[in-house]
Formats: C-alpha cells, sequence, structure tokens
C-alpha cells in the first residue's frame, strides 16, 4: 500500500470499472493529480475568499492579497531564491518562455548571435527561440544526443562559445526522462555572458531545485506539473534581469503611472502581472508545494523504488526498445515496440484502462533525430503503486503476444463469432459482420486488425503530400479513383487504424459517387457498436478520410 496515494481524492472517485478494469494513471509527466489540500484552497477561495487581489481595502480583499503574496514567499523559498520579488506569475511555463523570449532588448544579448538550445527540447523551448532568433538576425546551435537521446556533454560545450547569447535548456526531458547535465552549460555561459534560461517542469516535483545554486538567470515549471491547478505558472528570475525585460503585455496593475500620452511602470515582479491574476489556483500551487515539502523524503522514496521496479519489469519484455538515460530519470520510461505500432499499442492499453502518452510528446525535433515517428512513455509519481505496473507490463506483454498471434493468422480462420444479433445488416461487408458479431474488446481487435489485411494499400511512392489526410492521430493516406464507380486505397502506418480504414471503406467500394457523398461514418461506426471503442481524436481522423475522400470526388 502506499500511503500517499490517498492524498489523492481522484483514486477513489473513478470509476474502477471501466472495460471491466480499474484505472491505471501513468501519465504524470503530462499533468499530475490533485492532492485533497490543493483541491481544498481552491473550493475555500470560492467559498469564503474571492475577492480580487491589490484593488481594494476591505477585509476579504486585504487577505486574499497577503494569501497571494504569501504563496509568491513560499514559491521563493521551495526554489530557494534570494527573494520573493524574484518569482513572476504566469499562466504556465509555456507563456514564461513567451514573456521572456518577447521582452528581450537587443542591450541585453551583448551583442552575440547565437542560440545554444539542446536537441532533447520540447516545442515550447524551441519555438520562442525560433522568434526571436528571426527578431534579432540570429542562430541557433543544437546540443547533438547519443543514439538512445543522452546529451554529448562535450560536443554541445563546444557549441557555446563568445558569440552566444542565450542557452536555453531543459533541466529534465520530458519525452524521455533524462535528467540533464545543465551546470556545465550555465557556469561556461557566464563566462561568455550569455543569458541562460532553464526549463524546470518535469524536475520540480521530483527532486530539490535550488536557483541559487544553479545560478541561472531564469528557471521556468507550471503549477499542474507538481499537483497544482492547471493555468498556473512560474518564472523565477533574477531581479537585475527582470528588471531589463520591456513589459510582456500592458494594462492595469502593472503601470506605476498612466497619462494619456504616455505611462511608466512598477518593477519586477508586477510589472509582468497585468490584468487580474488566477489568484485560487495561485493558492493551490501554494498547497501543493507544501505538500511536496511535508512529504519530500516518502515521495523520494516511493518514486526511487517504483522506477526500479517498473525498470526491471519492463526491461525483462522481449521485443521493446527503451530510450533515454535510464540512469539519470524522473520515473520515466520511454519505449518502442519492434511488432507493433505505437499507436495501436496505446490504443489497446486504453481499451484496459491504463492511461499513459504516446506520441512525440511535443518533441519532433528529437525524435526525428533518434529516427523514429515517437514512443510510449510511462511516467510514474508518488501516487503510483506496484500494482500499476504490474497492470502495465502484463497489459503490454498481452498486447504483444497477440499481435504475434493476429500476424500468423489469416483472415478466414479469423476468431470465433458470437451468435449475439447483429446490429447493422452487414450481409453484403464480410469485414463488418465479422467486427460487428464479434462477443468481446478483444475479438473486436482482433477481427480489425485482420481486416487491415483486406485494405487496398498504397505504394510508397503514392504516399504523397497530396494523398495524406491532416490531423488524424496516425498518419493515413488516400487516393480516390471513379471509372466510373468508385474505388478507393488507402494506407496508415498503425495497423489498427488500416483495420479500422477496411472496416469504414468496405461499403464504398465500387459504389456510385452519390452513394459516397451521402455516406455518414459515424451513423456506420455506431451501427456496428465501434463507437464505444473509438477515442474522440481517432473518430475525428476517420471522419476526416470520409470527407477528404468527398472532397476529392468533388474535384
Amino acid at each position: 500500500m502506499n500511503t500517499l496515494r490517498q492524498h489523492f481524492p481522484i483514486f477513489q472517485h473513478m470509476d474502477e470499472n471501466v472495460h471491466g478494469y480499474q484505472w491505471v494513471y501513468l501519465d504524470s509527466s503530462a499533468t499530475t493529480q490533485k492532492p485533497q489540500n490543493v483541491i481544498q484552497a481552491v473550493n475555500q477561495f470560492y467559498l469564503s475568499g474571492n475577492a480580487n487581489v491589490h484593488r481594494a481595502s476591505h477585509d476579504v480583499a486585504r487577505k486574499s492579497t497577503e494569501a497571494y503574496e504569501q504563496a509568491r514567499k513560499r514559491v521563493a523559498a521551495f526554489l530557494r531564491a534570494s527573494s520573493h520579488e524574484e518569482i513572476v506569475w504566469t499562466k504556465g511555463a509555456t507563456e514564461g518562455m513567451n514573456l521572456i523570449a518577447s521582452s528581450i532588448t537587443s542591450d541585453m544579448l551583448n551583442g552575440g548571435k547565437r542560440i545554444l538550445i539542446s536537441a532533447t527540447e520540447h516545442h515550447a523551448n524551441i519555438v520562442p527561440w525560433q522568434r526571436l532568433a528571426e527578431r534579432f538576425g540570429m542562430s541557433i546551435d543544437v546540443i547533438p544526443v547519443d543514439e538512445k537521446g543522452v546529451w554529448k556533454l562535450n560536443d554541445g560545450l563546444s557549441l557555446l562559445g563568445e558569440n552566444t547569447a542565450i542557452v536555453a535548456l531543459g533541466h529534465v526531458s520530458n519525452a524521455l526522462g533524462n535528467i540533464n547535465p545543465i551546470s556545465p552549460f550555465i557556469d561556461k555561459a557566464k563566462e561568455v555572458g550569455a543569458l541562460t534560461i532553464i526549463d524546470g517542469c518535469q524536475a520540480v516535483a521530483h527532486f530539490p531545485v535550488d536557483v541559487t545554486a544553479l545560478d541561472c538567470d531564469f528557471y521556468l515549471f507550471s503549477g499542474h506539473k507538481v499537483f497544482a491547478p492547471m493555468g498556473v505558472g512560474v518564472l523565477y528570475g533574477k531581479a537585475d534581469v527582470l528588471n531589463a525585460l520591456q513589459p510582456y503585455q500592458v494594462g492595469g496593475e502593472m503601470i506605476l503611472d498612466v497619462e494619456y500620452t504616455h505611462s511608466s511602470y512598477r518593477d519586477a515582479p508586477y510589472k509582468f502581472e497585468t490584468g487580474t491574476p488566477n489568484v485560487p489556483a495561485i493558492l493551490g500551487l501554494a498547497e501543493a508545494i507544501q505538500f511536496v515539502q511535508t512529504h519530500f523524503d516518502e515521495i523520494q522514496r516511493v518514486e526511487s523504488e517504483l522506477y526500479e521496479y517498473l525498470l526491471e519489469s519492463i526491461s525483462a519484455i522481449k521485443g521493446l526498445e527503451l530510450w533515454g538515460d535510464n540512469t539519470r530519470s524522473v520515473g520515466v520510461v520511454s519505449f518502442t515496440s519492434s511488432t507493433i505500432n505505437n499507436q495501436d499499442l496505446g490504443i489497446l492499453l486504453n481499451e484496459q484502462n491504463i492511461a499513459l502518452r504516446v506520441g512525440h510528446h511535443c518533441a519532433m525535433p528529437l525524435m526525428k533525430t533518434l529516427g523514429i515517428s515517437g514512443t510510449l512513455r510511462i511516467s510514474l509519481s508518488c501516487y503510483n503503486t506496484k500494482d500499476d505496473i504490474d497492470r502495465v507490463i502484463a497489459a503490454i506483454s498481452r498486447a504483444l503476444s497477440h499481435e504475434n498471434d493476429t500476424m500468423t493468422m489469416s483472415v478466414e480462420s479469423g476468431s470465433s463469432i458470437s451468435t449475439e444479433s447483429e446490429t447493422t445488416d452487414t450481409s453484403s461487408f464480410p469485414l463488418a459482420k465479422k467486427v460487428s458479431t464479434a462477443s468481446s474488446w478483444d475479438e473486436k481487435y482482433r477481427q480489425i486488425m485482420l481486416a487491415g489485411k483486406q485494405l487496398e494499400r498504397l505504394g510508397e511512392d503514392e504516399k504523397s503530400s497530396d494523398n495524406e489526410v491532416h490531423g488524424c492521430e496516425s498518419r493515413v493516406w488516400v487516393e480516390v479513383h471513379t471509372d466510373p464507380v468508385v474505388v478507393i486505397k488507402a494506407d496508415s502506418a498503425s495497423k489498427i487504424i488500416r483495420g479500422l480504414l477496411a472496416v469504414l471503406l468496405e461499403p464504398l467500394q465500387h459504389q456510385p459517387k452519390s452513394m459516397v457523398m451521402q455516406f455518414n461514418p459515424q451513423d456506420y461506426l455506431s451501427s456496428l457498436g465501434l463507437e464505444k471503442h473509438i477515442s474522440e481524436s481517432r473518430g475525428n481522423g476517420l471522419k476526416l478520410v470520409i470527407s477528404a475522400i468527398k472532397e476529392k470526388l468533388e474535384e
């Protein structure tokens, strides 16, 4: 039993039986769950303390302002900043990055023309610097990684020189979980006068951060990554550097004096906090930090034990490749399978009520560098248990075994079909019939996989940008011919998507154009009993496929 888990009400309130399985949450790198004291702080503000801050003299507003500023002091102590005035409230780390990139002046660049980032950065720590580079005519250098996605330290340090103006690095890789060696880069940046910006989103919930010891100029994180509500973030900046920045936005509260023709602004942090702030989320963040500080030793022990158990368990599964630095990690395992598509495996795990992340994790350049389309990411937190790990390990093993069985089956052999009455007339559509009459999700999955073998696929030269359907979870290509009836060819990297395409397109093949134009994909999938097994994003992707087919027919 993990005693920390009892502090998180969601695990008692979630539906415990979806598709016959209890919920397992392994996606804490995306967002953490919230402890009771955080939820209570947000509720209590609206129940008995709802007033705007810094704007009124009545008692409720005064108490709200005091709590608001006390939260700033707690965050400063949490990061070991020298002053609470070095803490700026933001909507999240993404806004913080944009604030810095938009507010830097040319004088702060010391004549440098290069920006250093790493190959493992989140998009939010890449795109703002691209815009800054365009604004000032700068170039971007990238710390390279090895074949697993681990920084090449010496190669990276060699890129940091006299012409470097900005060094923007992630403390921990969100995609891989690596704890990155940022200190050598900060130290060298100081030698050449470069500004240092550290993305700490994936760090602050897992180990102590001392911004004074790091000696970085800026450090940022999002509250929802450290048990706090969404919509609040922290930008730490040294006082002199913060005050050198231009205001990011202007309006009420950040003003010192206003005339009709000009205005003057307050010093940091207030000159960056215009408008009404997200007060309840900030109070929730203070409580989240209190939770971490109160239970710090237990959090460290639980996460360390869980990660060791997960790493040992998943390493025993044949056919998986682990990415990243598994010796220096915050409890993240990012992996791919040699036999099953990432999206397909994610679908199967979701059907067993297991929540983890599949995709490029907002780190597309990293995935391209590694030569993969993405990974499956298991990210642990202090509320997870060994039972959670046992569940996901068993589910992965079962999916891989299922995949091997399906690969050796033929459509004709199939699997047993239920004798339940059909939900739609599928007498003319054998693929649809096998799917609609399957007795369970496992049977439906097998039939969908087998249906994919019947899909008329595209050759590599036919997978052009003109044939690609954008907006699908997995890449999908569609080619349409009318001579005189409609013939559709389609393809996807995902076997499950190929199967769904085969089933979806079956009633459209060799039909007149008018019939295809009237086809409703949502109604058809519902008639086959598939709607509850298809996520909203996946269903939207299939609708986009049909829309693309209709557009091609109209052309």
